[in-house]
């Protein structure tokens, strides 16, 4: 009869640290069906690399991380340069940065829209600096940036054709 007590204690105490630990990542996992819905309403977005993270102090982690990044690329029209939307659950809004691809030598230029005006910025195919909906310009962040190898295979070693005709239309819609 002890041991039934023992056990029936250790249960309780599991399962109250268990359900406190959900109701901690609770809002981990809305999050992540955000972030999703969010991506699929990029017009041409591929979603080319997510992150979970574990916390040490909530065990329902341990065995259920949540995904706390989201990384969609969507093509733009010059082959090569592709828009980065970056969606973290610690940060209130995305994050959006220029890519300039070059396949053949595997490297990345980034660029940031919160970059000091001396940084070089990114030129369209007239030259014309590449400036965002909200009148910033892409400026140089890091030249030859060491993307993570996911990034390399969406962006250089997948056909982008179907999400390019998504962004022309989305952009003559506008």
């Amino acid at each position: 009869m002890r041991s039934l007590k023992i056990i029936c204690g250790c249960v309780a105490v599991v399962t109250v640290i268990l359900a406190w630990s959900f109701v901690a990542e609770w809002p981990k996992y809305h999050f992540e069906k955000l972030a999703k819905l969010v991506g699929q309403q990029l017009p041409g977005a591929r979603l080319i690399q997510q992150v979970k993270s574990g916390d040490l102090s909530s065990p329902v982690s341990w065995f259920w991380p949540a995904t706390t990044t989201f990384n969609y690329a969507m093509p733009d029209l010059a082959e090569g340069r592709f828009y980065l939307v970056s969606l973290r659950y610690d940060e209130k809004d995305p994050s959006v940065y220029l890519i300039d691809t070059d396949c053949e030598a595997r490297d990345v230029s980034l660029y940031d829209l919160d970059e000091p005006e001396s940084a070089y910025p990114a030129r369209d195919f007239l030259g014309d600096p590449v400036k965002a909906p909200n009148g910033k310009t892409f400026r140089l962040f890091n030249s030859h940036f060491a993307p993570p190898p996911e990034w390399l295979r969406a962006l250089c070693d997948t056909d982008w054709t179907t999400e390019r005709k998504a962004v022309f239309k989305a952009r003559q819609a506008q």
